[in-house]
Parts: structure tokens; sequence; C-alpha cells
């Protein structure tokens, strides 16, 4: 009885563990069906319209970026570039910079459609969601405009002024193509600290 008694514990033991690990595969199982159920249920709730509305405020962003960086930056481009540039968002960035007060006036407007919580609009997550970050996205490029104007001219039209103009170009240009291609997917971007920080955002809100 007594030799058998250290094999009883052990066989207890083992069947304990069995018995957590079943447990453990088991509920990481339901996790993870609960959230795919939830993000296929959350893509089906993303219409078209959702889709197609979402990009719109990203024109903002794009045009401040491009009155901020690219007119600097693009003529040293080659020709063709230049070109496509002069026949597609040319007109819109000159419409843009000789009419300043738009960008504020649209700032406010989305903000009072679509950000703030008793908004006259039917609530959308999804365009709530991509009009914040389009707005977070409109004044880090603000921001980053105004402090690289306020660099010495010398600096700015230097080699070195041009990497960095070229590089906040980029910057610009990457951090709205990539939201719009998801809006377009009817999926949330994930940009690093901007998208994380709508979602705070959106939850200090509810």
């Amino acid at each position: 009885m007594l030799t058998s008694f250290p094999l009883l514990i052990t066989a207890m033991i083992i069947t304990l563990i069995i018995g957590l690990f079943i447990v453990f595969v088991y509920r990481v199982y339901i996790l993870k069906y609960q959230s795919e159920k939830a993000s296929t249920s959350q893509a089906t709730d993303i219409t078209i319209v959702d889709r197609f509305s979402s990009t719109l405020p990203y024109w903002l962003p794009l045009l401040e970026g491009l009155q901020n960086f690219g007119q600097l930056i693009l003529p040293h481009y080659p020709l063709r570039i230049m070109r496509l540039y002069k026949k597609t968002l040319l007109p819109f960035v000159s419409f843009y910079i000789k009419h300043p007060a738009l960008a504020f006036i649209t700032f406010f407007a989305l903000y009072y459609l679509f950000v703030r919580s008793k908004s006259p609009l039917p609530y959308r997550p999804f365009i709530r969601f991509n009009v914040l970050q389009s707005i977070l996205l409109f004044l880090i490029n603000s921001l980053l405009g105004a402090i690289f104007r306020a660099l010495p001219i010398e600096f700015r039209t230097s080699f070195f002024g041009l990497m960095v103009c070229n590089t906040l170009f980029w910057f610009a240009v990457s951090t709205i193509i990539y939201p719009v291609i998801k809006s377009i997917e009817g999926k949330y971007a994930k940009i690093p600290i901007i998208s994380q920080a709508v979602r705070i955002q959106i939850n200090n809100q509810n």
C-alpha cells in the first residue's frame, strides 16, 4: 500500500496536468472562435458606402502633406512623375493653397459630423475611425510642416534639407495610401501609434 502511494500521487498529478492542458486548449479555441466571429460580423457590418466614405477624409492630410513637402521635393523627381503630378494632384493643391481657410472649415466639419459623441449623423464606427485618423494625420503633417518651414532656408534647400523633406514627404504619402487601401478592403488600418491613439480616443468617448 505504501509503495503504491507515490505512484498514485504521480498518476493524480499527471491527470491534473492533462486536465489543465485540455482546459487551456479549450479556452484558447473558444477565444479564437469568438474573435474570428466578432471580426467576421464586424466586417459584414461595413458597407460599400462606408468603404468609399472612409477614403474621402484622407484628402485633407494628403493636400496638407503635398503643400508642405511635395511642392519642394517633387520638382527634383523625374520629369514623368512631375508631369503626372501636374495633371492629377497639382490643381487640387493649388486650390488648397489659395484657400487656407478651407482646411480649418473641413477640419471642424469632420469633427462635428463624425467625431464628437453627439453627432447628428448615424453612428458608423468604421467611418468614425477613419475620419478621426485622417484628422490626426492632418495635425501631424501640419506640425511637421510648420517645424520644417521654421528651419533656415539654407538648410531647407541644401542636400540634407532635401533628404529630410523627402523623408517627410514619403511619410505623409505612405500613411495616407495605406489606410485608403485598407478602407477600400473594409479593414481597419494599423498604423503604429497613430491607429492606437485613435482607438484610445474612440474608447474614451464611448
